[in-house]
């Protein structure tokens, strides 16, 4: 089975490349889809425990296996709520970790953060600027590990040149002139 080969492959990861991640649970597919946020936290714990049990049966110790593992969630408008959504994940696999015997040091996994595609306009791009700099605020403030922000123009179809460097430009002003790396 696929989920089989998956636990094949962490092994050979976590053996051959200590630093490397073999797994990302992403929700991004879920969010697009319409679910709501406790639905897409919902998604990706079931999603992560699968994984873990998994990788467990194919012989890793659980200390292996989370070490393993990442996040990938969106990030959409609602600052509020896409920050509370991070901080969440976080504690969430921490305490599944810790259920499944995971020391202290490994039960943490990286998170990241991408703008949410379902919330760009496609009738005005220009909008999709406010609504980047927004889900990046609250990536940061929420504690992603990084963050990737989707050019103004995803909805319409691939990105420009101009909204490529519109969507790093984000990330540079709200680092470097906001200082949100340093709150």
């Amino acid at each position: 089975t696929l989920l089989g080969r998956m636990a094949d492959l962490a092994a050979h990861v976590s053996t051959t490349y200590v630093s490397a991640k073999a797994l990302n649970v992403s929700t991004v597919v879920y969010h697009n889809a319409g679910c709501s946020e406790a639905q897409e936290l919902g998604i990706a714990m079931a999603t992560a425990v699968e994984y873990l049990r998994r990788m467990t049966e194919a012989g890793l110790t659980v200390d292996n296996a989370c070490r393993q593992m990442a996040f990938t969630l969106t990030c959409d408008a609602d600052i509020f709520l896409s920050v509370a959504k991070l901080r969440v994940v976080r504690r969430l696999w921490t305490r599944v970790a810790e259920a499944s015997g995971a020391s202290e040091t490994n039960q943490t996994a990286p998170i990241y953060a991408v703008t949410a595609p379902r919330m760009f306009s496609q009738r005005d791009p220009w909008v999709n600027i406010l609504r980047g700099t927004a889900a990046c605020f609250a990536g940061a403030v929420g504690g992603a590990d990084s963050v990737t922000v989707l050019p103004l123009e995803s909805a319409i179809g691939l990105p420009t040149k101009f909204g490529r460097r519109i969507a790093r430009n984000t990330q540079i002003v709200l680092q470097e002139e906001s200082a949100l790396s340093r709150v």
